[in-house]
């Protein structure tokens, strides 16, 4: 059975070289070793909820 639709947009964005960095030094302390977008998802998300934005589709 396949997984549910949902509603995504893909989302080219270029990173300096010093921001990837970043995120690959974030991504090395994380218990689970996410994927480069996976981290990204993350930091976007919780800068988001720190604005106090609702993201619906994110559960914790």
């Amino acid at each position: 059975m396949a997984p549910p639709k949902r509603d995504t947009t893909g989302v080219l964005v270029r990173l300096h070289a010093k921001t990837l960095e970043a995120v690959d030094d974030l991504i090395s302390k994380e218990a689970d070793d996410p994927s480069r977008p996976e981290m990204i998802r993350r930091l976007l998300k919780a800068v988001l909820k720190d604005k106090g934005y609702e993201i619906g589709e994110w559960v914790e």
